[in-house]
């Protein structure tokens, strides 16, 4: 489906950066569009239409897989790549698409495992067990982008939360805690981990966008946690006594998704640079609280 292209009043089309998301039908692709339209934006967004097929005016879609190729002829300001997850999608993106900038949502997952934290952007990419072929198709994307020679970012978040997550995350513990069954967390608990909101990866894609800042980002929030100490304060925001136990046989890279969304290792990285260039972020607390609030509490 088609959306016709509206103008704000007072707008030119001359006036109208143009953006061309990949993806972007669920959880921080809709935040992105809201952001850029904010800014004015005339944006198209490319995907199968499996998860929407909906945007809001003036958003323009144009249905299509990538992995056959893009029918998308026009000259982008900024290309947003939200689902690249080969080095051959990346590539593919890079030489069929006409663009003044690509910026591609990597992850810090891509970062070769490490004993020493927080990671920056200096930290090597390579494997990193606990991610499996997740972590072997970023790394393959970031080296297409190295190698292609054209202006990109790439942006790398560590666990994002936010309202209406698809990844079963502070759903599964708010599930659990409200109806009063015990969480089993791997190994210790212990390890120390970092999150970012969902609003925030987005207002960070969007300021790329703005300033055709070109390099890699990191993408966390200035807070550390526990695994345990995460369960602790989601049991206090959610008025509940958490029943926490332990599964030593499950630890680091054994870690078993059906049991707690998160692996007991340690996965913290510095947002500096990226703050160096205009990015904020909300307090844990205060986000997990305000998505709770306003969604999780009636959605769990």
């Amino acid at each position: 489906m088609t959306v016709p292209l509206l103008y704000q009043a007072g707008t030119s089309c001359k006036e109208m950066k143009k953006a061309l998301i990949i993806g972007g039908s669920r959880f921080v692709g809709p935040l992105v569009m809201a952001e850029l339209l904010k800014k004015n934006w005339d944006i198209t967004v490319f995907n199968r239409g499996q998860a929407s097929s909906s945007y809001p005016p003036p958003v323009r879609h144009i249905v299509g897989d990538r992995n056959r190729g893009f029918a998308c002829l026009d000259h982008y300001d900024i290309v947003i790549d939200m689902c690249a997850y080969t080095g051959a999608q990346t590539e593919r993106a890079l030489q069929e698409l006409s663009f003044d900038l690509f910026i591609h949502l990597g992850t810090a997952a891509a970062y070769q495992k490490s004993e020493t934290f927080p990671l920056t952007e200096y930290s090597p990419l390579g494997p990193w067990p606990l991610w499996g072929a997740y972590n072997t198709g970023k790394v393959q994307c970031e080296n297409a982008l190295k190698k292609s020679g054209k202006p990109y970012a790439s942006l790398r978040p560590v666990y994002i939360l936010g309202k209406k997550n698809y990844i079963p995350r502070e759903s599964f513990i708010y599930s659990l805690l409200k109806q009063g069954r015990p969480i089993t967390i791997p190994g210790n608990g212990e390890a120390c981990v970092q999150f970012v909101s969902a609003d925030a990866v987005a207002a960070t894609l969007a300021l790329l966008a703005e300033t055709k800042q070109e390099g890699v980002f990191n993408c966390a929030g200035d807070d550390y946690i526990t695994l345990k100490g995460l369960v602790q304060e989601m049991a206090i925001i959610a008025g509940t006594e958490p029943f926490i136990r332990f599964n030593a046989d499950a630890d680091g890279d054994r870690f078993r998704q059906e049991e707690f969304p998160f692996a007991n290792e340690n996965f913290t990285c510095s947002n500096e640079k990226v703050k160096s260039v205009g990015a904020s972020f909300m307090p844990l607390r205060t986000f997990l609280r305000h998505d709770y609030e306003t969604y999780y509490k009636n959605n769990t």
